[in-house]
Parts: structure tokens; sequence; C-alpha cells
């Protein structure tokens, strides 16, 4: 059909957006198809005719009024009776435009993507609140982490907010991430400077799938540089709040959140106190103020997936014994203890 998307777009609103360069114009009937993996499930939307010697059209699709479940959806265009998957010139989406997709409240997300063979594709994931980490990083004894509140509803302002780090023990008998030798699919870590575990400096974006993008959460990025990093000492309100219950199981410190940011600091002598014989999983959640549920601490708004195997930190020891930041296979963070 010549039809080739040159700009995709999920809109707040849950509307598929698309340019394209066709090389005909579209006739009148022509049918939007997507069709899910594994099922053969189908939707159809027949679209507009694009008219005369046009060599490009737009197409606006709602989503939710299509009621797609969660999974990979291919695309195609079915005209005369003639089917054909769409092919997309757009090299992956902006993740500036997925935090402000993820500020507000839903049930589902959907992301456009191009494939590795270069054909348009959705993405529809359920969407639960999560705190979404952008840096990681071991300085002078602490673990500290920023990020981002998605699918909370929160504005996105400078208020302040109440909340706390908590960090869970996991089952002791929990098998740990697969750490197997890294292969050409593996993004490894090679930070000079094992101080400072930063995703951007990882570089989380797998080329290939969805294509470079933009990723401005490092430690000393504006976007996160409203609630921090800074440098608290045994004064600080972080660590004179820093508790134990539940016989050991979790360790709790303030964090701070401005508006959707946040940031938290704990002291990896705490974890490694609370850790039983020295060996163990810690699961971070952050506590917020207007949130009625925990947060996971979670990295889903890029463009990387199965971070467990991909994104690999280097560690700090305290007394001897190491501790790493790692993810789990949902691409939750954890601290594995005397990993």
């Amino acid at each position: 059909m010549g039809v080739v998307v040159i700009d995709a777009e999920v809109t707040l609103a849950d509307v598929l957006s698309l340019r394209l360069s066709i090389a005909e114009p579209l006739a009148d009937g022509t049918r939007l198809v997507l069709r899910r993996r594994g099922t053969g499930e189908e939707r159809r939307v027949t679209l507009g005719a694009s008219g005369g010697r046009t060599r490009d059209a737009s197409v606006a699709v709602s989503l939710a009024a299509l009621d797609l479940g969660p999974g990979r959806w291919d695309t195609y265009l079915e005209q005369d009776g003639v089917r054909a998957r769409i092919q997309s010139a757009d090299p992956g989406f902006s993740l500036d435009r997925l935090d402000a997709y993820a500020l507000g409240r839903r049930t589902l997300a959907y992301r456009a993507y191009r494939t590795r063979n270069g054909f348009l594709a959705l993405k529809i994931d359920p969407a639960e609140p999560v705190a979404d980490v952008r840096a990681v990083w071991f300085r002078e004894g602490r673990f500290e982490v920023t990020g981002l509140l998605a699918y909370t509803g929160l504005d996105d302002d400078d208020q302040h907010r109440h909340a706390t780090l908590a960090l869970r023990h996991s089952d002791p008998d929990r098998s740990p991430p697969d750490r197997s030798a890294p292969d050409r699919n593996i993004l490894k870590h090679s930070n000079p400077d094992p101080s400072t575990l930063d995703r951007s400096d990882a570089g989380l974006h797998e080329v290939g799938h969805h294509g470079a993008g933009h990723h401005g959460a490092g430690p000393h990025d504006a976007g996160a540089g409203d609630v921090g990093p800074h440098d608290p000492g045994p004064q600080d309100a972080g660590f004179d709040d820093a508790g134990f219950d539940d016989a050991g199981a979790t360790v709790r410190v303030a964090a701070t959140v401005k508006g959707v940011r946040f940031h938290a600091a704990l002291s990896l002598c705490d974890v490694l106190a609370a850790t039983p014989d020295s060996q163990g999983s810690w699961e971070p959640y952050l506590e917020v103020d207007g949130v009625d549920r925990a947060l996971p601490l979670g990295a889903r708004l890029d463009d990387v997936e199965g971070k467990r195997r991909r994104v690999h930190y280097p560690h700090a020891l305290v007394d001897g014994v190491p501790i790493r930041p790692s993810f789990t296979q949902g691409d939750e963070l954890l601290l594995e203890v005397g990993a």
C-alpha cells in the first residue's frame, strides 16, 4: 500500500494519533486493524478517505473505546480486501511525553512504538501507582534514590508532601535475580565512578526496539534537582526518624516529595544491621500522604524492558558485605545484601 508512519503518539486522552506518508490516497472504507499477539483477537476501525492527490494523512483513534486488553497489538491497514502491516519510520517516543502521560490516574497505559523489524505496534500495560526510579547511587555510606510518582493523579506542583521510604525484607528463600554472563542484548553499567549509579549513564535505550530517546533523570538533572540530592548528615530528619519494625523486617526513613518528584536517602549500615545473617533482599516502597497505597520503586517509564538482566550496578561494601541494587523480573528495584 505504500503507507509509512512518520509520527506516532498516544495522547493524554488515550487517542492514537498517527501521521502517515502514503503513496496513494486512502480509499473510502479503509480500516485500521489492531491484532493482539498470541490470541489473534482483533479490533477494526473504519477510517475516512484521505482525499484527491494528498501524499500524507492524519489518523486519530480513541483507544479507550476499543476495549483493548493488556499485551502487544500489531497494526494493519486494510483496503479493498488487502491487508498490510503498517511500517513506521518514527524512531521512538519522547520520554518527556511519557512523564506527562504518567501524571494522570489510569488503569491502563497505552504506548505506541516501532518494533525491531520497523512496524508500528501498541503496548498496553496495567497502570498502577508507582514510584518510578530515575537515579540510584551509593554515597558516603548511604543508598540514595530519586524519581517520579507515576499514575497517582497528584499535581506536578511545588507542594511538599510527607513521605516515608520503607524497605521490606523479602522471602529469604526467594531466588536471586539471574546474573548470567552478559550477551549482546545486555546493557552493562560501566560508570568508572561506582559511587554514582545513574540509569541515564547506564545507557537505558534498547537500540533497534524503540530507538534512542531522551532521558532526563540523572542525579544532577533539573528534574530531580528540585528535591535533591542533598547531603544529609546525622542531624538530618531522615536518619533521626529511621526505624525498624516487624522484628527487623522493615526499615523506614523519611523521604522528600515535592509535587511528583521524590528523593530519599538511607544508611546502608541500617540496612545491614537489620539483615539476618548478612544475606537477603530488600524491596523499597514509598509511602506518600494523599496516595492510598504504598508505591513500589519501579523503572517502567523508559524504553528498556527486562532490566533484571540488562542493567547491572556495581556494589558497595559495608563491613565486608556487598550490597547491590538490582531489579526484579517485573522491573522493580531491589537492594541485595550479601549477593
